[in-house]
């Protein structure tokens, strides 16, 4: 039992919390050990891919035995361990990245260390060609379009998979350009707006959920500084435990310049309390 209103106390942490703080080392520590994880897969893969590639550009004499590879386990490990780790890798780059953008570059980092530790895998494992271009040490057997392909996929494999890790880190950096701009079009609008209030007119599950937090699609009617009346549609977050209904009061921002502005137009699902705090919290 307490005597103070819990839902004060949240304003007041909210007022005298100050910037969000910088990642710490824990954070890059975990990214480090789920790309050593997914490295220590393609380096795995590239053993593993030892005789079925040779038998592509070596003659059958040359050929590596066809028996369990030795390093067999680093497939398991690095692909179990990489996954377990990708749940929480994933959570800490949404964090960093804003939404879409921590999925896209948790496989950015997923295909990119596979890459690396495959081109590794192939240098090191890999039997080289007596006479390259040649199945034979005679020289009297010419490869064709195949053995070039295998023997060369020690380059294209990975280059292939470096070229998909950097296309996902450009979405990735992009999302979060995205969001930031997104975040200081509601700071801009919390600051400089209008404040009115507004009644939710419409719900919708969207089926997506991030971290058990269902995506919300939500209508409200609010009315402008001239008395026009508007209808504003946001998706959003919500607390499974506070979702919206319909005919819930809502604080919405707008700017009397450009009412009519979705991307500018802020809804707030808090109190006229709460509305109060983030307007300071925006000018701050």
């Amino acid at each position: 039992m307490s005597t103070v209103d819990p839902a004060l106390a949240r304003r007041r942490e909210r007022l005298d919390a100050g910037p969000p703080p910088r990642p710490g080392w824990r954070p890059w520590l975990l990214l480090a050990a789920y790309a050593g994880c997914w490295a220590m897969f393609g380096y795995g893969l590239g053993d593993a891919a030892h005789y079925p590639v040779a038998t592509g550009y070596l003659a059958p004499e040359l050929q590596p035995p066809n028996q369990t590879p030795a390093l067999l386990w680093m497939l398991f490990v690095g692909v179990f361990a990489g996954m377990l780790l990708g749940l929480a890798a994933d959570g800490e780059l949404g964090a960093i990245l804003g939404g879409a953008g921590g999925t896209a570059g948790a496989f950015a980092i997923n295909l990119g260390a596979t890459a690396l530790g495959l081109w590794r895998g192939a240098a090191d494992r890999w039997t080289a060609p007596p006479r390259l271009g040649f199945f034979d040490a005679g020289a009297t057997l010419p490869w064709g379009a195949g053995g070039w392909l295998s023997w060369n996929a020690q380059y294209w494999a990975p280059a292939l998979l470096a070229a998909l890790a950097a296309l996902l880190a450009a979405v990735a950096l992009t999302s979060r350009r995205r969001q930031r701009r997104r975040h200081e079009r509601i700071r801009a609008t919390l600051a400089q707006g209008q404040r009115t209030a507004g009644t939710v007119t419409e719900t919708a599950d969207t089926g997506v959920a991030v971290g058990h937090r269902p995506h919300i699609r939500v209508v409200a009617r609010f009315s402008d500084h001239l008395g026009t009346g508007r209808w504003v549609t946001k998706i959003g977050p919500f607390d499974p435990a506070r979702l919206p209904r319909v005919g819930d009061p809502v604080q919405v921002w707008f700017l009397r310049e450009a009412p009519g502005d979705e991307d500018r137009i802020v809804v707030g699902f808090g109190s006229e309390e709460d509305a109060g705090i983030e307007e300071r919290l925006a000018r701050r």
